[in-house]
């Protein structure tokens, strides 16, 4: 049934795979047509999508680009699948010029009193936002989009960056039931074309262009290759993963060597050895490492007092966290260079790091820049340098006998400590012009978050005493930056004291906000009311008072990648009671100890009286920041089984 539904659609939209990509008018059988089995439970569906790319020399710019022709039409299942009208077109900039995005077209069919009204979108929708130095994007919604409605829309974009040419997605957030593109390669241009992603194609057609490409006076014959997907299922986000264009269903293309108009053939795949030469040898970033000079005045002032490598690194580390505010602008060559950036106390990402790496080396640590591509853009290509897949900079600094990976951007950033964004499989550290590899880019210090309630139940029937949270590793820094987004300590812990409306706050604390390397503590005297929950003078209530699992994280019923943490997690609920005398113990939860195979993941509750005092303490570890797929289902069930015991209660006897 799937599939003759999916054979509906595709024979209204009228395409030929691979040949036609005009799209036929809507009539109202579009609107009848039955959702698909692909499309059940979700808010739009893809009726047809249609792309091509194709070398060009586009006269209105004078240059050889890539060209790339986008067309779809989508339908809208239900109202939360309006937002599917909003497109934001990412459009990146290769050296001083930028991707343009021309032709848009827009149109949306909506079905009143049996008639089909369109709307096209007028050209005042449209909008540039210039996001940084390196990105711009295009924005632009369709009007009058409702449920039911249909729209069409297309647009050109052209790209100086033909040494990737295009890849093209065929899985997106919604299900898809015909995915066709098409890619027209000179013969003088040999492309290595790589399939990525669960689903496999349908059908791939390929034929030859005679003499279709012009370029130097001279024509060339072109591989004309159609790749087809059907019913598509939607990709399915879920928290803990990285970029999700590392899994979807995707096709890309990378350019391995082209022939020159006398013949001679240019090798465009290099070795490493070949980018780390130019690499080093580049201005903006092996230039920068030569500066040492810069910190010849400073470095006796920083390591003052400082003996051990250790000591002297953590010290230069401080000095550049502290000194150069990082601008928030990623890149791996640097924007300023060292010295302005040391004046301006501003850079991006390589200016800071880069900075990190020279200033270490002139205090005789050995450091070297390691090159990233952060969470969200990506794992990089591990069987050949693709520079452009990098998009970032940090430090290795060899202490020791241990390389100590470090990124100087945030100030809140304990050292040896990786911000989230840095954390995506591996980097490539850069020993020298003839030597560099691969190395895991981890964190070595679990991210830790303690809640700890020391109290007693007052002739009120409240809980009042004092509430103790602390944090460790990225847990720390999440809520550092937290901190620091308010305009002081004080608007934020009124701000912590109103919004949290179980419980009573006063006299709140922070311990060690600027201090990295220990535990950020928050305090607070706590009181906590529960005459609401006797019942018959049984007193029934929750110890897990803050942070309590709600919703398990792990939904899906299948997962097709893997879970990352970022660094291994431990949470931890410390709760200690004094009960009054007229108090006894009606019934408390049994102990529950629960783990993973190899011990990849525990949890423990316990529950004990003694002396007056009902203690209770919950550890939930996670013991390794990345689980497997195969491992996913056991996750799932070992966090439905958390909940379960968390949802269970203490039960007091109030004697008369």
């Amino acid at each position: 049934m799937r599939h003759l539904l999916a054979i509906v659609y595709i024979f209204l939209s009228g395409i030929v795979l691979g040949q036609n990509t005009e799209f036929p008018n809507v009539n109202r059988a579009y609107f009848a047509a039955p959702i698909p089995e692909i499309g059940n439970d979700k808010s739009a569906v893809v009726i047809a999508e249609v792309g091509k790319t194709q070398l060009e020399i586009v006269e209105s710019e004078q240059a050889l680009l890539v060209v790339h022709d986008y067309k779809a039409r989508i339908k809208i299942l239900k109202k939360e699948g309006v937002e599917q009208a909003n497109f934001e077109i990412p459009l990146y900039a290769f050296g001083t010029t930028f991707e343009k995005i021309v032709e848009i077209k827009g149109k949306t069919y909506t079905l009143k009193d049996q008639q089909i009204v369109e709307t096209e979108m007028p050209s005042k929708a449209i909008f540039l936002d210039k996001a940084s130095p390196y990105l711009h994007l295009a924005r632009f919604t369709l009007p009058q989009v409702e449920e039911g409605s249909i729209i069409d829309i297309q647009y050109r974009i052209l790209s100086p960056d033909i040494l990737n040419f295009r890849s093209w997605e065929f899985q997106q957030d919604i299900p898809k039931l015909s995915s066709v593109y098409t890619a027209i390669m000179p013969s003088t241009y040999q492309y290595q074309v790589s399939l990525r992603g669960p689903y496999k194609l349908k059908d791939t057609k390929s034929e030859i262009l005679r003499e279709y490409f012009l370029i130097n006076g001279t024509r060339n014959d072109c591989s004309k290759i159609t790749y087809i997907m059907e019913d598509i299922p939607a990709f399915e986000e879920e928290d803990y993963m990285l970029a999700a264009k590392n899994y979807k269903s995707a096709i890309s293309f990378e350019l391995e060597q082209y022939y020159l108009s006398n013949g001679s053939k240019f090798k465009v795949t290099k070795e490493w050895r070949d980018v780390d030469r130019e690499l080093l040898s580049e201005k903006s970033f092996g230039g920068q490492l030569k500066k040492e000079d810069i910190f010849a005045d400073m470095l006796p002032v920083i390591l003052l007092d400082k003996n051990s490598a250790s000591e002297k690194a953590r010290a230069v580390y401080a000095f550049i966290q502290k000194n150069i505010k990082w601008n928030e602008v990623y890149g791996k060559y640097a924007q300023y260079g060292i010295k302005e950036s040391l004046e301006q106390h501003s850079g991006n990402a390589a200016d800071v790091n880069l900075a990190l790496i020279t200033a270490l080396n002139a205090a005789g640590i050995p450091a070297y820049p390691i090159l990233v591509s952060t969470r969200q853009n990506g794992i990089p290509n591990n069987l050949h340098p693709v520079i452009s897949n990098f998009n970032y900079v940090i430090a290795g600094a060899e202490i020791d006998g241990k390389t100590v990976l470090l990124d100087a951007t945030d100030h809140f950033t304990s050292f040896g400590e990786l911000p989230l964004r840095c954390v995506n499989d591996r980097g490539r550290i850069i020993y020298s012009k003839k030597s560099s590899e691969w190395i895991p880019l981890v964190n070595e210090q679990p991210s830790m978050m303690t809640f700890t309630i020391l109290g007693k139940i007052d002739s009120a029937e409240n809980i009042t005493g004092k509430l103790s949270v602390s944090y460790k590793g990225l847990d720390a820094l999440r809520k550092r930056n937290e901190i620091a987004s308010f305009t002081s300590e004080e608007e934020y812990l009124e701000d912590v004291t109103a919004k949290t409306t179980n419980m009573q706050l006063q006299n709140g604390s922070i311990t060690n906000l600027h201090n990295n390397d220990e535990f950020l503590v928050e305090q607070f005297d706590v009181e906590l009311p529960l005459a609401d929950y006797l019942r018959d003078g049984v007193l029934s209530f929750n110890p897990i008072f803050l942070n309590r699992i709600a919703k398990n994280p792990f939904n899906l019923n299948e997962r097709l990648y893997q879970v990352d943490l970022g660094s291994k997690r431990h949470v931890t609920h410390n709760v200690n009671i004094e009960l009054p005398s007229h108090y006894s113990i009606k019934s408390l939860p049994k102990n529950v100890s629960m783990k993973l195979p190899e011990e990849a993941a525990k949890y423990s509750y316990q529950t004990m009286h003694e002396d007056k005092h009902l203690v209770f303490k919950q550890i939930l570890s996670l013991n390794k920041p990345i689980f497997s797929v195969d491992e996913y289902f056991h996750l799932k069930e070992f966090y439905s089984r958390i909940i379960q015991q968390q949802n269970q209660e203490f039960e007091l006897q109030k004697m008369p």
